[in-house]
């Protein structure tokens, strides 16, 4: 009989917080109202299900997405899914739709449209105007081109889509184990995976082969982090066959957000633990890489249901400014051809055979039709693939790359450069310089001075308990504690792992780390703590989900067990850890964070705020330190009302919150840590050349005002002759309005600015703001969120869209301005390649920004703006000759040239100074890098604009008359002239005129461009001419008077 599931529409509620540690679902039962429908007719013996609707509201406590919820009762029947292939399939195209999917695709382009609906009308004998294969050959040249690229890049996609789905892993069954490919695996599989093995699709962690559950991974193939992952199996499969004890896993519908995940697994008659709640702490992502170990997992999400492939969603596509100035002359271009059409039809509407004067008018726009640029999107398309191989061929600059070729111009015309100051102007390199308790502050190098201490704080000592040199030990010694447990740093070895372990036997491995490199962490601060800790002999010596074992400047050692963990969040800007002491059952609750967040929770913190500000002026990075001793009573109340909290349906946030407070606070203030992140190698000087070169330089950074200031000084971004202009929350508006009427007067200021105050400037003063930020010499905003530094690059593209804005950041935190910006430079560095893979270019170091801007930006930007010229000018002058031969012989509507000519003229003849334009450099590489006013010269000239097309238009219009005027004086001394040839003769000369143009003499390499024109124009002009004459008896023949 067929069980009938019912889906249920509720009211939108809070998602479910999942437990922390490996706590189980208390018995609460939340009831939303809800309004039930059939949804899904199942089978009773299904294994693998879509959750109903009541269950998953009672389970999750939120809606569906467009994807379905799933229960996977293991061991499950393969047979008959219904979730999609676990495919990698990134090909755009098969066999069948390539030709007309990229067809499809081309003719998307309203010019593309034309020069079809052109190349149509030739089928129409009333308006042929010359050969068909005049206008259909370059149609199909340029498709031609375009269908082997896209092929080539398709057929590499392919390539790398089987690799993948060919990958074979170990599936595990009830009699045994299979191997299958990925592109096998289904829903309900439970696979093994081994150290450096990819995982092939969305998988829940049911085992390890470490004793604790825990393995690491490496995302920096999914989000660009480069740090190692921590993850935790179910802590009831850890050690159980699973496909004897009636296991069931829950998982919510996909969502895109790889750092949230809903779940449940059940064991069935375990009554006592309930399900277990899962998190993504429980999940490994496809794409991810296994570090560490051997694991077992089953399959939730497969194909395109993974975050992989939802993560992968195409993000909108950016062009050059240079690219809108060709679209407005393409418009000029349609215009002027409608003009060219009417004025020839209007001064010949007299001449008998135009009387239909429609079919004459499309006649003549047909003729008249090379002024609009054919083929110039397919030879801009193919120069920037060269230019994209120019700069990442740079062997003086290894490590440039194009992500993004369509905005490679844009490095030309640079005028804002917004940058981040952790990682981008630092080496995001921490460095361990100061210890501060308030009166008194130690050195990293003051190793000898705190060993003592700590010598008197862990020894027996005959000091009373309240000498003052011994109360300073014993908070030392708090204080080292607290840095060495309050993080999330994980002594982890490399060589953990088999490439075959038995389900049921598991390997321990917990190795005594005596090399820093095995210490992950995602923060550099929290590593360079616990590096310089070890220095003093408090060494982090192992750290799973459970326990933290320390080791003593005595070797003893030490082990906490971890009750909670509250991880940093930026809205938190602090974390804390609750852990006991195994020996002496003491509860400890540690935080650490921000000097702000810390001054709210501690007892007394009268030289916190004083102290900061001092390392903060220093250059140094600060954190705040402080220790709660717990009772059993106070930690058991904070522990029913946070498990509560975290099971509510509403309301969630808000009550984890309150419960956290209750024991956040009363705290003791035990000690500043103040960190160096040393600059860029040739910060400096590459911020100077920046300046130079005419480029506004703002720094934008999440980081307090004393050190942004300190990093802007050390950069030279501020100089002792710049006036800083601070502009804070706490100001009256009419003195913030007061000040930016001075807009005009303030060329030698710096605004120092925050987030808040410049949202604030935003929404109320955005016009008065920008004109003040235009005119001063640099801006530094400080405690800047991401969304903030987006919402500036906005502010400048919106106000003066002519003006191009860099961003340059090398953090996720900086994708949002990075993809905001019309060129957006991502720098692989310590927080991984995040912003890398997000950015339109990438680069290894700050330095690099002079030779990719004031060299290949520049070289870009001038080849593209020349090539456009030539390629309009080429149209031109050819409907300009058009227009005076259709008058001079009474409107004779057929084309000058023969079609093998024009076929030829827009592919062959021309070929040359296409690609002479194409390798064309107006200065030697060293002389810009030198002379940086160069560039901020060259930003001056807009070669590609309305004013520049009317010169080209008055330009052909001479040369065409000339042209036509000189031949016409060769034909009056009685020489007698088929019409191919004269047409011959005609386009000679005006390969002449476009090859040797008086402007290359001067230009760089000019010699070798001048020799390989004069070939290219004469040669196959002459063969073509040859060939015409030895036929010149089947060539209908003119007598051309003039």
């Amino acid at each position: 009989m067929p069980k009938v599931y019912y889906e249920a529409n509720v009211p939108e509620i809070e998602p479910l917080m999942v437990c922390s540690r490996n706590e189980s679902m208390p018995n609460i039962t939340v009831e939303p109202t809800v309004e039930f429908h059939p949804a899904t007719t199942w089978n009773e013996g299904q294994d693998v299900q879509i959750a109903s609707g009541s269950l998953w509201r009672r389970i999750f406590g939120h809606s569906s997405t467009s994807f379905m919820g799933r229960k996977i009762r293991l061991p499950c029947n393969r047979k008959d899914s219904i979730f999609p292939a676990n495919k990698v399939q990134n090909q755009k195209y098969n066999l069948l739709t390539f030709i007309p999917l990229t067809l499809c695709e081309q003719f998307k382009s309203c010019l593309n449209m034309f020069f079809l609906a052109m190349a149509l009308s030739q089928f129409i004998p009333a308006i042929q105007v010359g050969f068909m294969y005049a206008y259909w050959g370059p149609l199909a040249f340029m498709f031609f081109i375009t269908l082997c690229r896209e092929g080539y890049d398709d057929l590499k996609r392919f390539k790398r889509d089987r690799e993948l789905n060919q990958l074979k892993y170990q599936v595990l069954r009830p009699g045994g184990r299979e191997e299958m490919k990925s592109s096998e695996l289904v829903v309900g599989d439970v696979i093994n995976v081994h150290k450096n093995q990819r995982i092939p699709a969305d998988m829940v962690l049911l085992r390890t082969s470490d004793k604790t559950g825990t393995c690491f991974i490496r995302t920096d193939q999914l989000d660009g982090e480069t740090d190692w992952k921590l993850r935790i199996a179910c802590p009831f499969t850890q050690n159980i066959d699973f496909f004897r004890n009636d296991i069931t896993v829950y998982a919510a519908p996909p969502i895109k957000d790889i750092h949230t995940f809903h779940g449940l697994v059940e064991k069935k008659n375990n009554p006592e633990n309930g399900p277990f709640v899962l998190n993504v702490d429980n999940v490994l992502w496809t794409d991810t890489v296994l570090a560490t170990g051997s694991i077992t997992g089953v399959v939730v999400y497969t194909g395109k249901e993974t975050q992989s492939y939802l993560k992968a969603s195409s993000s909108s596509s950016k062009s050059s400014s240079l690219e809108h100035d060709m679209n407005i002359i393409t418009i000029f271009s349609f215009l002027l051809m409608f003009f060219m059409a009417l004025i020839e039809l209007l001064l010949t509407l007299k001449v008998e055979f135009l009387s239909d004067t429609i079919v004459g008018f499309i006649r003549l726009l047909l003729l008249f039709s090379y002024v609009i640029p054919f083929s110039l999107r397919i030879n801009l398309d193919l120069a920037k693939i060269f230019y994209a191989y120019s700069v990442s061929a740079d062997k003086s600059n290894p490590g440039l790359l194009v992500r993004n070729s369509a905005v490679t111009e844009d490095l030309g015309r640079v005028s804002y450069m917004l940058c981040d100051k952790t990682g981008t102007l630092t080496q995001n390199c921490m460095m361990f310089k100061k210890l501060s308790f308030g009166t008194i502050s130690y050195s990293g190098n003051a190793l000898s001075e705190l060993s003592e201490l700590l010598a008197i704080a862990y020894r027996p000592t005959s000091l009373p308990e309240d000498d003052e040199h011994r109360k300073h030990a014993q908070t030392v010694r708090e204080a080292l504690e607290a840095i060495v447990i309050c993080n999330n740093v994980t002594p982890t070895d490399t060589s953990i792992g088999s490439d075959d372990f038995d389900d049921m036997a598991l390997k321990t491995a917990i190795p005594m780390i005596t090399d820093e490199d095995y210490y992950q962490a995602s923060s550099p601060d929290e590593t360079a703590l616990v590096h310089w800790a070890r220095k003093l002999n408090v060494i982090l010596n192992h750290r799973d989900i459970h326990r933290i074992q320390l080791i003593d400047p005595f070797e003893n050692e030490r082990n906490f067990k971890i009750l909670q963990v509250f991880p940093f969040t930026s809205e938190r800007k602090r974390m804390s850890i609750i852990v006991q002491d195994e020996q002496t059952k003491e509860i400890c609750l540690y935080s650490k964070g921000a000097d702000i967040v810390i001054q709210r929770m501690v007892e007394q913190n009268d030289w916190l705020e004083e102290e900061c500000s001092n390392l903060s002026r220093e250059g140094l990075r600060t954190l705040a330190v402080a220790r709660r001793v717990l009772s059993e009573q106070v930690y058991n109340e904070f522990a029913e009302a946070y498990k509560k909290a975290q099971f509510l349906l509403t309301n969630r946030n808000s009550a984890i919150e309150e419960a956290l407070a209750k024991v956040e606070r009363d705290m003791k203030l035990l000690c500043v840590t103040g960190v160096e992140d040393l600059l860029q190698k040739d910060v400096t000087v590459t911020l100077e050349l920046l300046k130079s070169a005419g480029i506004k330089i703002w720094m934008l950074t999440g980081d307090k005002l004393e050190t942004a200031m300190c990093v802007a000084k050390l950069s030279g971004l501020v100089n002792r002759n710049h006036r800083i202009v601070k502009l804070s929350p706490m100001m009256k508006m009419e003195e913030v309005k007061a000040e930016f009427d001075t807009s005009n007067s303030c060329s030698n200021k710096v605004l120092v600015i925050s987030g808040e105050m410049a949202k604030i400037c935003l929404e109320r003063y955005l016009k008065q703001f920008f004109g003040y930020c235009e005119n001063v010499s640099s801006v530094i905003c400080f405690r800047c969120s991401p969304a903030q530094k987006a919402a500036m690059v906005r502010m400048i593209k919106g106000v003066n869209k002519s003006r191009v804005v860099a961003a340059v950041g090398d953090g996720g935190n900086d994708v949002a301005m990075i993809t905001a910006s019309n060129a957006g430079i991502g720098i692989v560095g310590k927080e991984g390649c995040h912003a890398s893979m997000a950015a339109d270019f990438s680069i290894n170091s700050f330095s690099q920004l002079s030779p990719l801007l004031f060299t290949h930006g520049r070289y870009s930007y001038l080849r593209s703006s020349k090539l456009i010229q030539l390629i309009m000018h080429r149209g031109l002058i050819v409907s300009a000759m058009q227009f005076i031969y259709s008058y001079l012989y009474k409107s004779v509507t057929k084309p000058i040239f023969s079609g093998m000519l024009m076929l030829l003229y827009t592919t062959l003849y021309t070929m040359m100074p296409v690609f002479s334009f194409v390798l064309s450099k107006d200065m030697k590489s060293g002389l810009l890098l030198l002379y940086p006013e160069l560039y901020k010269e060259f930003k001056s000239v807009r070669p590609v604009n309305w004013k520049s097309f009317i010169w080209w238009v008055v330009m052909s219009g001479f040369q065409a008359a000339a042209i036509v005027y000189f031949m016409g004086r060769f034909d009056c001394h009685e020489t007698e002239l088929e019409t191919t040839a004269f047409s011959a003769l005609i386009f000679n000369e005006l390969l002449m005129t476009r090859g040797i143009d008086v402007s290359y003499v001067y230009k760089y390499s000019f010699w070798w461009k001048a020799a390989a024109l004069t070939a290219c124009s004469f040669g196959p002009t002459l063969i073509v001419f040859a060939i015409y004459s030895m036929n010149a008896s089947d060539v209908r023949s003119l007598d051309v008077r003039f």
